[in-house]
């Protein structure tokens, strides 16, 4: 039976689609904690994929003879009610961890019941006389439904990433187009296409989140210091303005309060900073206490605009930050000089704060 299967299939593409599940449960199994992977939805996907494989196999199977309808009837319905929950499972890859999601299943639960109405119904489907399959009135329904769930992830994808780098974001879009193509694909010739994208899709998805870790820092969410210096480099003729900051009194704040107290503080103001946070407007935080804002093609007013935002937020929550701006004139700084520069004004930020502090003290 399994080779009569396989023989009436392209057996290449199926051991492709083999060797990506493969790779994507090694994924998945190691089980590595972030915040910015949610392993279930992952696992979730694989499966539905792994299913919807061996239904095209048995749907395949039950074509050779029309004794086997039943058994076509039922693997067809499948194969109606499980595409739509594949590319579900996509968006759920892409959607924001501790959002609600329930009803989200609602159009893929409507889209299996409508199909399982095939059973007393040509609504959906039937099978001729000659055992040749026949599409009813609404037998297209699970590809507006499919169509639903891959608009809903491309705008996903955009909001919760649209302060990426131009390059971050041709990942991210590549992704959601790949499945949407793949599904006009599957309308045209009624392959499992579908199938391979979705699963190419989440693999490449889980990793650009995975690589993420290593490109951020694990308690601001803001970018890490390597990646600081890297875009200081690939950026170093587009940065226009550059912004030091340090926060003011965290040793205070983890003597007297405790270091979770100045782990909070820390996490506010890298909140604060990815509020402000844009592809022209990039925050960092390079160890400690310290951060950085580079600015891509802004000029000085853009640039004071974004940090008094920030200032105020930081103020309304109670911190204090020492501030230093630089910013490109017509002579074109280097990027150490500008680096530098905001040093240096952040330092004399940080030294007006301590005096006016310590005269207050010996009142």
């Amino acid at each position: 039976m399994i080779s009569e299967m396989i023989h009436l299939v392209n057996g290449e593409h199926y051991l492709a689609l083999v060797l990506v599940m493969v790779l994507s449960c090694i994924l998945a199994g190691r089980n590595i904690r972030s915040e910015r992977v949610n392993q279930s939805n992952f696992w979730l996907t694989v499966a539905v994929c792994a299913l919807l494989i061996v239904q095209d196999l048995l749907e395949h199977y039950a074509q050779l003879d029309p004794a086997r309808r039943d058994m076509r009837m039922i693997t067809s319905i499948a194969g109606y009610a499980l595409r739509p929950v594949a590319v579900l499972g996509f968006l759920l890859v892409v959607w924001p961890a501790g959002r609600k999601r329930w009803f989200l299943w609602i159009p893929a639960i409507l889209n299996a019941l409508l199909y399982s109405s095939a059973l007393f119904s040509p609504l959906t489907f039937t099978f001729n006389e000659n055992y040749s399959f026949s599409r009813g009135p609404l037998g297209w329904i699970m590809f507006p439904v499919c169509l639903l769930y891959l608009i809903m992830a491309l705008v996903v994808v955009h909001i919760r990433f649209r302060e990426r780098r131009a390059g971050d974001m041709v990942t991210i879009y590549a992704c959601t187009l790949g499945c949407l193509g793949a599904m006009a694909v599957d309308v045209r010739i009624g392959d499992i296409t579908i199938i391979s994208a979705v699963l190419i899709s989440s693999m490449t998805f889980y990793l650009f989140l995975r690589a993420q870790d290593t490109d951020h820092d694990p308690l601001t969410r803001l970018w890490n210091r390597m990646t600081f210096y890297e875009d200081c480099r690939k950026y170093r003729s587009a940065v226009s303005a550059v912004v030091s900051i340090d926060m003011n009194g965290l040793k205070k704040t983890n003597d007297e309060l405790g270091h979770a107290a100045g782990d909070r503080a820390l996490k506010t103001i890298g909140r604060n900073l990815r509020q402000i946070s844009s592809r022209k407007i990039i925050a960092y935080r390079i160890g400690g206490d310290e951060f950085m804002l580079l600015f891509l093609h802004c000029n000085e007013d853009e640039a004071q605009i974004a940090l008094n935002a920030f200032l105020e937020s930081t103020w309304e929550a109670g911190l204090s930050v020492a501030v230093g701006l630089a910013v490109r004139t017509e002579s074109g700084e280097s990027m150490d000089e500008l680096i530098h520069l905001s040093d240096q004004h952040m330092y004399q930020d940080k030294s007006m704060y301590y005096q006016y502090h310590d005269r207050r003290s010996h009142r």
